[in-house]
């Protein structure tokens, strides 16, 4: 007892150098190096540890896989008695982290195989105003509260954040549940996400769920399914509809976010088409879609179509292709056909919508393309054998 005394004696009169043993004891279980500025502890009731400027990277590696202005740890002492043979650990406090995803995805696959252990957090976790770091997105102001963690309990958090791809912006706050804390548990959310442009806005609430299954280098989705009741709005315009989602989702590494395959389908009135694709999307600071489908009818919103093509009401098999911005003013190709019409055009996705949102005089959307007919009948003259192009000056050349 006497020598249990004088060593918390000499751990609380030097706290420095009891940070700096307790770092390289974490770090070297775990691989890594980790520094940090200052330490305070507290040893009365549960003990607790407080350190701040953390920077932890595996050895050397330049880029650091977490940063964090503060770390607090309060663990009881049976824990800490234990020496890792129980891992039950009071609560986590993180305040301002930053996380390099590729550098954190390269330390987990240089981790040895074998079960992870996960520690109990009796009173939880909260990480307060962090940073998630990508290629071409991050994710900025993440907040995460999950109230308690065993690893044989269902696990319910509340996450909250803002993700960037330039020009656009994804504000989003979800309630989160596990079956459990393991790498293939099954997931739900709930929530809110708010995709916001310069011009435009599409706010939603959302209930979604999928299995998850870790990758060497990375994270996939498996039987994602997603449910949203959405708005489009831009100056004067409000247009509501529902969007179901469902396919598989994956994130390696710092590459896009793949969705891959995925299948759509969009429901709604006026303005929106009742759309069935499948396909393939890739995002992150570009979007990359590719979809085959069918519109079920032509939206009562959208312009007339000229006879006979009115009067059918056989499905519109399509392929839409897009690369560009995450503002959709890149270059979109489409491939539209009914009967014996057939369409392919190419086109600026925002352009056509601020077209169909003015209700202007001209009656064509600014689009490139060509169409041909068997026959049109336009202002009271039918047409046979029709082969038009359409010169849209606006989009380039091919």
């Amino acid at each position: 007892m006497f020598a249990l005394v004088a060593g918390l004696l000499a751990f609380v009169s030097r706290p420095p150098r009891a940070t700096r043993l307790m770092l390289d004891a974490v770090g070297n279980a775990l691989g890594l190096q980790i520094t940090a500025g200052s330490g305070d502890y507290r040893l009365r009731g549960t003990p607790m540890l407080d350190i701040r400027n953390v920077v932890a990277r595996e050895p050397g590696a330049a880029q650091p896989l977490l940063r964090a202005d503060r770390i607090l740890l309060s663990l009881p002492w049976s824990t800490i008695r234990s020496r890792g043979g129980d891992l039950t650990i009071e609560r986590v406090e993180l305040e301002h982290p930053v996380i390099d995803l590729a550098a954190l995805q390269h330390w987990l696959q240089q981790r040895p195989p074998g079960k992870t252990r996960i520690p109990t957090l009796t009173r939880g976790l909260q990480v307060r105003d962090g940073r998630i770091l990508a290629g071409g997105w991050r994710i900025d102001a993440v907040t995460l509260d999950v109230p308690q963690l065993a690893a044989d309990k269902p696990v319910a958090a509340a996450v909250a954040g803002r993700y960037r791809s330039d020009p656009l912006q994804v504000p989003f706050a979800l309630d989160v549940a596990l079956t459990a804390p393991a790498n293939d548990a099954a997931i739900g959310i709930a929530g809110t996400i708010d995709l916001l442009h310069d011009t435009w806005r599409l706010p939603a609430r959302i209930v979604a769920s999928a299995k998850m299954q870790p990758l060497d280098d990375g994270l996939q989705l498996q039987h994602a399914r997603l449910q949203a009741s959405a708005r489009y709005e831009s100056a004067d315009t409000r247009v509501p509809f529902a969007l179901g989602v469902a396919g598989l989702l994956s994130q390696r590494g710092s590459r896009p976010i793949q969705l891959s395959p995925i299948a759509i389908a969009v429901r709604g009135e006026g303005l929106v088409p009742r759309l069935d694709a499948a396909g393939t999307i890739a995002i992150a600071k570009t979007l990359d879609v590719r979809l085959d489908g069918t519109l079920q009818d032509w939206p009562s919103g959208w312009p007339r179509l000229p006879s006979p093509l009115d009067a059918s009401h056989a499905p519109l098999p399509l392929r839409l292709d897009y690369l560009g911005k995450t503002d959709l003013t890149g270059l979109a190709a489409l491939q539209v056909s009914r009967d014996d019409v057939r369409f392919d055009g190419r086109f600026h996705p925002a352009d056509v919508a601020t077209w169909v949102q003015a209700d202007a005089t001209n009656p064509l959307p600014p689009l490139d393309g060509h169409l041909v007919a068997t026959q049109l009948d336009i202002a009271g003259a039918t047409l046979h054998g029709v082969d038009v192009t359409i010169d849209e000056p606006a989009i380039a050349a091919p």
